[in-house]
């Protein structure tokens, strides 16, 4: 008696819609990369922040992720499966985050063409927060980021 398998072949979107379009990764790059510039900013300062670091080009390659993780986590979010209410609160907290900074930094780099503007709206302390509070809760809950089906 001969018994054949079939193995289903799932196309490669299908697998890709399956991990949330990779939005975790995404925002979790964002944020590191956010995290090494607030970092650089509290132990340099923010002359050598400015001189050596913050540039229009880091500010135009941190950009990409940022869209991107952006346009999946708004699309994938409801396909997210929250592990309770604070999952979902800081999750959600995190694509907003992460939204809301899309169009500041397109205004910056487009229209002001100053990046010295992000070191100037807010002092050390909004640094300070975000090193000790938001982005390690933000990419531990992205870490534990799953879709539902």
């Amino acid at each position: 008696m001969d018994t054949t398998t079939h193995v289903v072949h799932r196309d490669w979107l299908a697998r890709y819609r399956e991990r949330g379009y990779f939005f975790p990764q995404a925002a979790m790059l964002t944020i590191a990369m956010g995290f090494a510039l607030h970092l650089y900013r509290v132990i340099f300062g923010d002359d050598a922040t400015l001189q050596h670091v913050l540039t229009p080009t880091t500010d135009m390659l941190l950009l990409i992720p940022m869209t991107y993780a952006a346009v999946t986590g708004i699309v994938g979010w409801r396909r997210m499966a929250f592990v309770n209410r604070a999952h979902r609160a800081v999750l959600t907290a995190s694509i907003a985050y992460i939204a809301i900074s899309v169009p500041l930094h397109l205004y910056v780099l487009l229209v002001l063409g100053d990046v010295s503007f992000y070191i100037h709206m807010a002092g050390p302390w909004f640094s300070y927060l975000l090193l000790c509070a938001v982005y390690p809760a933000f990419l531990v809950m992205l870490s534990r980021a799953r879709y539902k089906g």
